[in-house]
């Protein structure tokens, strides 16, 4: 849930910014703050619902405070290497998905849930403030632009919803892996400890393939090729790999696969941004796109969910066949909407400049009285 609230949240945050930005480092800090809030109320947690608010919505929003801000970070201090920056931020964030899981284990098995909980705000604090400090803006803040009726002429694009359709498709998809891998292992008879190292393998291959894939689309004019590798690779290794898995080798396998491709999709939609904007001049609404992209894929993974909960039953048999029968749908489903989301590699024929019906006329928004709306 965090995670998807995080996705949610970052338009608003980097709006915000784009006009403020001599408050993106206090937004910040207000982010750190409400990181090291969210375990200690869960720490202190009475009942089930306030435990998921505060690790699930309070974490996220605080951890969107602190990510959409460092996106702008990097729009200024990097140039012709972003997507790397960005595939090495992400790829951290994939690390610590690999290494925490059993840290959190065993701290939960020899201190309980409370003490971990505090040692993890804990934690948070002092690594997230350290970090903090050498946080610096590139470029003076002293004229920032105001907001205009062209921030959002994005919307008449037809690339742009070709790229947020692809986007929202490969939302749907991406976490089914990570969470019914271990459900599908212990049906194979493994341990749960073996289901646990899948997911963990998925972090370990998306920490490595998201600077890889960022690398492969800074060296290219066109973002399309590593593109299709993200979303038909892992689309194509769902079918051939994860339905004939019935041990813990070929689950491995593909988990470090999957993670490997799939992973390294996040890393593209900056490039998606400032391919549909038609250059680097207007970072400002890169970002906009950036964050309405990221939230639309962060709405996409809380469907995704319900969606493939209808798709799971529960009290089927269990087989030696493709998909040991039971996870059949569940495999389908995520195969083919990887595979669905490469359509949007369709957006190499339709150029930037393209637009639905004619150019609105420039004007701010700051004071307007008169309707906002696109004419």
């Amino acid at each position: 849930m965090n995670k998807g609230v995080l996705q949610v949240s970052v338009p608003f945050v980097i709006y915000f910014n784009n006009y403020n930005p001599k408050q993106r480092k206090n937004t910040m800090w207000l982010g750190c703050l409400l990181c090291v809030a969210s375990p200690i109320g869960g720490a202190y947690a009475k009942t089930p619902y306030q435990l998921v608010i505060c690790l699930g919505p309070l974490y996220g929003i605080g951890a969107g405070m602190l990510f959409a801000p460092s996106m702008s970070f990097i729009a200024e201090w990097f140039d012709k290497r972003k997507s790397l920056a960005y595939g090495f931020m992400s790829g951290m964030g994939g690390l610590s998905g690999a290494i925490l899981p059993p840290i959190f284990e065993v701290c939960l098995d020899r201190y309980g849930h409370k003490a971990t909980l505090i040692g993890m705000a804990i934690a948070v604090f002092i690594l997230t403030a350290f970090g903090l400090f050498f946080v610096t803006s590139r470029v003076p803040d002293d004229n920032p632009p105001k907001p205009k009726r062209s921030d959002f002429d994005f919307l008449r694009k037809p690339l742009f919803w070709v790229l947020l359709t692809a986007t929202a498709a490969q939302g749907l998809a991406h976490y089914m892996p990570s969470l019914y891998l271990p459900s599908y292992a212990i049906d194979m008879g493994l341990l749960s400890a073996q289901g646990s190292l899948l997911v963990s393998l998925i972090n370990l291959a998306q920490a490595i393939g998201q600077p890889l894939q960022g690398l492969l689309a800074d060296s290219r004019e066109s973002f399309y090729p590593p593109m299709i590798i993200s979303t038909f690779g892992s689309g194509l290794e769902t079918f051939l790999i994860w339905g004939f898995s019935h041990n813990l080798w070929s689950l491995a396998i593909y988990s470090f696969l999957y993670g490997g491709t799939a992973g390294g999709y996040a890393v593209l939609v900056p490039r998606f941004a400032t391919g549909i904007v038609g250059n680097d001049k207007n970072k400002e609404q890169s970002l906009l796109i950036f964050g309405i992209l990221m939230a639309m894929r962060g709405s996409a993974i809380f469907a995704s969910g319900f969606i493939v909960a209808t798709q799971l039953d529960e009290s089927a048999k269990v087989t030696s066949g493709y998909g040991a029968y039971k996870w059949l749908r569940v495999i389908i489903y995520t195969g083919s909407i990887m595979i669905v989301a490469t359509l949007g590699a369709l957006g190499f024929f339709i150029r930037p400049t393209w637009t639905f019906g004619r150019k609105p006329k420039e004007t701010e928004l700051v004071g307007e009285t008169s309707e906002v709306g696109m004419r």
